[in-house]
């Protein structure tokens, strides 16, 4: 407890010495100041600046209610406790009214009951002045940051918002008040995520970094990431939620622009491997493929050619055709011209059965739901990629027999799922890997999917097998009537 400092206004000396010994007795270093009338104490408040004042209703010139009626007037906040020589419940109730923090009657046990009171009455003013401080700290922080903090009843009004709403949105904080949280919804998807706020608020469950397009007062839209939390009366029942939006639309930006460049450079990469494509195919293979023929020519129009030469000419004719067909092969790989003629599924297709042939994996590929999906060329070397990125890490790492792959059209995405029976892995401990992991593996998987504004998610576990699904959004579908088309 702070020092105390106590002023007692009683007209009767034997009554003030009676009460200063019962103080002074359960408060031994307390400073009691006695006045016989509320004027005098009145004019000298400002210097004793005391913990508690006790009063007399019965005094010379004002009464102790025109006493706290005083204190009122000019703001002093100095809990008051009010004392009588009779009981009388209007009196009580009057002091009470005006301010004072207790009552007491002079009767037998007053003096024995005044220190506990002159205590309460303490603690109940420290309390206040604690309150009061986490509050002003509250008030400081709202204004200071720079992000919306809010309250909104169980209804979806807004029952507070910090005047940070008007530097973000364009709103006077007394325009925000009453407003229902979707008033400032984007229309694009104001329906869906009225919807799914007030099931939150239904479920009672916490709100997790939605990203919510927002428009202001001038008509620009605001991306915010919310946060909130529901607040609870005391018995428990739900009052509402409280929580705090950050303007995210400069990282929306720039992480448009990011992937918008990551994007055009995976287009540029795919185009230079066009291109080198056709150049091994147009002009190195077929000037392999030339050179072999003449050697061929040479074997068959000159029988008369030494053994030794011959066989010098065969092993050359030899290599030649191995040149040719690594070179297709490599052609093939970079730019698969099955994806442009025949479509992502028989493309896939026909890798899948010459990746089996070759490292003697067993792979059963299905697809569906496709056709609904009008795909171009990009999309389609994207799925082709992450196909052959999943093969080719299950070749190095899974020592699998057995993989199934679905690529699947189910409207608004397209679902790829890659499924092996191989030794697997620890998930968390390969994800922790990946940023320090100089192979491209799965971080190349993930980055590529992160481009196309996809997910991927994987599950798997030591000697159990990986189940990896990529799911990406895909806008681009069919119109009703082509979709009638390919059905008849």
């Amino acid at each position: 407890m702070e020092t105390l400092t106590v002023v007692i206004i009683e007209d009767e000396e034997a009554h003030f010495s009676l009460m200063k010994r019962a103080i002074t007795r359960e408060f031994p270093y307390a400073s009691v100041f006695h006045f016989q009338e509320a004027n005098t104490c009145f004019e000298r408040l400002d210097q004793i600046n005391p913990t508690v004042i006790i009063t007399d209703y019965l005094m010379p010139g004002m009464n102790g209610i025109e006493f706290l009626e005083l204190l009122n007037q000019q703001d002093i906040d100095s809990p008051v406790i009010m004392i009588t020589g009779q009981g009388d419940e209007n009196i009580a109730v009057r002091a009470m009214k005006s301010g004072a923090k207790d009552y007491l009657v002079k009767s037998g046990d007053f003096f024995t009951l005044l220190p506990s009171v002159i205590e309460r009455v303490i603690r109940e003013r420290e309390l206040k002045q604690s309150l009061h401080a986490s509050e002003r700290r509250f008030q400081d922080l709202a204004e200071s940051v720079f992000n919306w903090l809010w309250e909104i009843d169980v209804h979806g009004r807004y029952i507070y918002s910090n005047p940070v709403v008007e530097a973000l949105l364009g709103y006077q904080t007394d325009e925000v008040i009453g407003k229902y949280f979707y008033d400032f919804f984007s229309n694009s998807d104001k329906q869906a995520l009225k919807n799914k706020i007030y099931q939150i608020i239904e479920n009672v469950e916490p709100m997790r970094l939605f990203d919510t397009i927002f428009i202001r007062k001038d008509g620009l839209e605001v991306i915010m990431m919310t946060n909130g939390i529901p607040f609870f009366d005391k018995k428990g029942n739900l009052l509402g939620y409280r929580g705090i939006s950050q303007d995210i639309s400069e990282r929306k930006r720039t992480e448009i622009h990011i992937r918008n460049l990551s994007q055009q450079l995976i287009n540029a990469q795919e185009t230079e491997r066009q291109m080198i494509s056709y150049e091994l195919h147009d002009r190195v293979a077929q000037d392999l493929s030339v050179s072999k023929i003449e050697c061929d020519m040479l074997l068959k129009d000159q029988p008369g050619l030494q053994s030794h030469v011959k066989e010098k000419l065969l092993a050359i004719s030899n290599s030649l055709q191995r040149a040719i067909s690594s070179v297709r092969d490599l052609s093939y790989d970079l730019r698969p011209p099955v994806l442009a003629d025949m479509g992502i599924a028989e493309g896939i297709k026909i890798y899948c059965e010459e990746f089996s042939k070759k490292n003697g994996v067993k792979i059963d590929f299905r697809s569906a739901g496709l056709h609904f999906f009008d795909m171009d060329s990009n999309s389609a070397i994207h799925l082709y990629r992450l196909v052959q990125e999943g093969l080719n890490n299950i070749r190095k790492h899974a020592d699998a027999t057995q993989v199934n792959i679905m690529l699947m059209g189910a409207s608004p995405n397209i679902i790829l799922r890659i499924e092996d029976n191989g030794k697997g892995f620890d998930v968390k401990a390969r994800e922790l890997a990946l940023s320090n992991e100089k192979r491209l593996g799965l971080r190349s998987m993930k980055e590529r999917v992160n481009l196309l504004g996809g997910r991927m998610t994987i599950q798997s576990r030591p000697m159990q097998g990986t189940n990896l699904l990529i799911k990406i959004p895909f806008e681009r579908q069919k119109s009703e009537s082509k979709k009638a088309h390919i059905n008849h």
